[in-house]
């Protein structure tokens, strides 16, 4: 591909359009959609760039045939750049993209979100953009995660849904007065994936525990979706609307009703706290 061959180039950009096709449907599934779609891979022009400007710069040194950059002085190791047959790494195309980001965007800031494991390609990359002089080297941010244990399968949401779904028909008569029972397991499965990783610190690894996730006590995904449709049942069973325009003055009689004003009134301070630590 490096080398512009076009078959190869049509046989990438196949497997890549489709695999963009996959990636919007179970994005979609989780109410998640993104303006574009791009990666390392399309970077050509920055990439060369770079490479020019890191040898203006005096960074490269040779090595067994191969282009490196010395780190170590930061405590940031060797970091390879080109290979002695001389393809490029990601580290190179990473270099190119942020280059290409930011002439194209002029961000205020860049976060990227990759996995823990890829904290030295990150401390290596915005160290390099440092050295090249690069202003926007200051507006890049690693947000790490943790890794989950116990996935065994990439098919996570199919396998959650059938799982929910098998515990959902225990219950035969409630499960007789559901109308698409699928969809419902599929609602319930994605909601207790998604507060099963979000009750995580974000840079821990935790196990993924499948008896947790199904539990309908505690802060999981199905007993938040059961407390919504009890609140759902009371509104429906007593014909009442909620009324955005009550008279709250007599809550404060009540220490419960206290308590859970209390606890919304903390919402824009969490907010802010969530954006300040990048936690959920």
């Amino acid at each position: 591909m490096e080398d512009g061959d076009k078959a190869a180039l049509s046989i990438w950009s196949r497997f890549r359009d489709l695999s963009i096709v996959k990636y919007k449907d179970i994005y979609a599934r989780l109410n998640i959609a993104f303006d574009i779609y791009s990666g390392e891979s399309q970077v050509t022009d920055g990439m060369e760039r770079a490479l020019k400007m890191l040898k203006e710069k005096n960074l490269l040194t040779e090595s067994d045939g191969a282009l490196i950059i010395d780190l170590t002085k930061y405590k940031l190791g060797i970091c390879v750049v080109q290979k002695k047959d001389g393809t490029t790494l990601y580290i190179t195309r990473d270099i190119g993209a942020a280059l290409e980001r930011y002439e194209k965007y002029g961000f205020e800031h860049m976060y990227y979100i990759v996995a823990s494991q890829q904290d030295l390609h990150l401390k290596q990359l915005f160290k390099i953009l440092e050295l090249l002089g690069f202003d926007f080297a200051k507006k890049v941010t690693h947000l790490n995660f943790g890794m989950v244990g116990g996935m065994s399968t990439q098919d996570i949401l199919e396998e959650t849904r059938d799982a929910m779904h098998e515990v959902m028909k225990k219950n035969e008569h409630k499960y007789a007065q559901i109308d698409d029972p699928l969809q419902v397991a599929d609602n319930i499965g994605i909601s207790a994936i998604m507060i099963q990783d979000a009750s995580a610190r974000r840079v821990k690894n935790y196990d993924f525990d499948w008896k947790r996730m199904f539990s309908f006590e505690g802060d999981t995904g199905p007993y938040f979706q059961y407390a919504h449709a009890r609140l759902c049942s009371i509104e429906r069973k007593t014909e009442m609307s909620v009324n955005p325009n009550a008279d709250l003055r007599h809550l404060g009689d009540s220490r419960a009703a206290g308590d859970l004003i209390t606890m919304i009134a903390r919402y824009p301070q969490i907010v802010r706290e969530t954006t300040r630590s990048f936690e959920p």
